[in-house]
């Protein structure tokens, strides 16, 4: 069975013969420290795909791909002709959306919010991206085209603006105003949400437009929960962001209505499930289990026809302990989550700088050992 044939086979709810393991997408990458050891420990001798230079995790490279045989390619969306990030006098690395960041230790922190004592009115007079920039997909389609018919891979296409519409608005406004504003300035905060949302939406069309034929997903990220709770009530976020969410998923399927809409939040997510699976997710990534109310039994037996499964390998303490303790995970991911498909394994989040090369390579290994045996002891 290929790639490709068994990513399917598990997006349709089908039994494929094992699971299918992903690398490299949104929100399972390698950061750059780990990265380079893994490269350096599997003998390679230069570093290849950078990607992202400047950020956490910088390179995906395939090679690393193949050595553990993940299922994937994917399809990074391109930088816009019509800006160039810059570095202000305060040392704010400036992005197109008028975000600052600043490198400290190893991670991207948000040091500067345009909004942050903005009016209604600033909102129209910001310089917002220009979505329809023809730098952000130029050679995507030739690409995703040459990964579909050269290779065996299923493709998918990774998240077009990180942060999507709740954490982008946290980004513009700052996280205590972009709170308080949910009580003390809701038209500012229905203005700004709707702003974002309408130029997120136009993004990850003309990236659709690109490489929609030859993609199974499409991915969107946003954290709206923590480890033990909602970071807001289910009420406050259905007065504010359910519409944009349905707005933005559904134009997508009325326009793309083959591909599918892969969803990254963190934490204890488990209250708004049934809210994004009214949004028209497929995808649920990246199942926490370490979060409050992350039974992820009780989740695939309530919302496993509803639900494709990705991720599952917790990267707070399975990944950084005994290989024993991957091994254990991987079993129960597996045991629980892929019966009947719908499971896609993959690390709950980037593989960071504690993880043991060995622990990561063990992940994998044991992963396709592990399914591949079960599926074919079940036959």
């Amino acid at each position: 069975m290929t790639s490709r044939e068994r990513v399917r086979k598990a997006l349709n709810h089908q039994d494929a013969d094992r699971v299918p393991l992903d690398l490299w997408g949104s929100a399972s990458r390698i950061h750059t420290e780990p990265y380079k050891k893994i490269a350096n420990h599997l003998g390679f001798t230069s570093y290849q795909g950078l990607l992202r230079p400047g950020t956490t995790t910088e390179y995906v490279d395939y090679r690393i791909s193949d050595a553990v045989g993940a299922d994937f390619r994917h399809i990074n969306i391109g930088r816009p002709d019509s800006f160039k990030s810059y570095t202000d006098d305060k040392g704010n690395m400036i992005d197109e959306w008028g975000i600052g960041r600043k490198l400290i230790s190893g991670f991207n922190a948000i040091t500067m919010h345009p909004f942050q004592e903005a009016e209604i009115s600033d909102i129209e007079n910001h310089k917002w991206p220009i979505a329809r920039d023809e730098g952000r997909v130029r050679g995507l389609k030739e690409q995703a085209k040459l990964f579909y018919e050269q290779t065996d891979f299923a493709i998918t296409a990774t998240s077009a603006v990180s942060g999507t519409i709740f954490d982008m608005a946290q980004y513009l406004r700052g996280t205590e105003n972009f709170f308080m504003d949910l009580y003390t300035e809701p038209e500012f905060m229905d203005a700004l949400i709707e702003k974002i949302t309408d130029i997120v939406l136009e993004i990850n069309l003309i990236y659709l437009e690109q490489v929609a034929e030859y993609i199974e997903w499409i991915e969107f990220t946003e954290d709206i929960a923590m480890q033990r709770s909602l970071f807001i009530s289910k009420e406050l976020f259905r007065r504010f962001f359910d519409k944009p969410h349905r707005k933005l998923f559904s134009e997508i399927k009325r326009r793309f209505s083959h591909v599918k809409i892969f969803y990254h939040s963190c934490g204890a997510v488990s209250d708004m499930i049934p809210d994004i699976i009214s949004w028209g997710v497929d995808i649920l990534n990246p199942l926490q289990a370490t979060a409050e109310g992350m039974n992820l039994e009780k989740i695939k037996k309530e919302y496993g026809k509803d639900l494709i499964f990705h991720g599952g390998i917790d990267i707070q303490k399975t990944m950084v302990g005994s290989d024993e303790d991957v091994r254990r995970e991987v079993r129960e991911r597996i045991d629980v989550l892929s019966d009947g498909g719908g499971y896609i394994l993959a690390p709950t989040n980037h593989i960071q700088a504690d993880v043991p090369i060995e622990n990561f390579l063990a992940l994998y290994k044991y992963a396709a050992e592990y399914s591949g045996k079960k599926r074919y002891d079940e036959i």
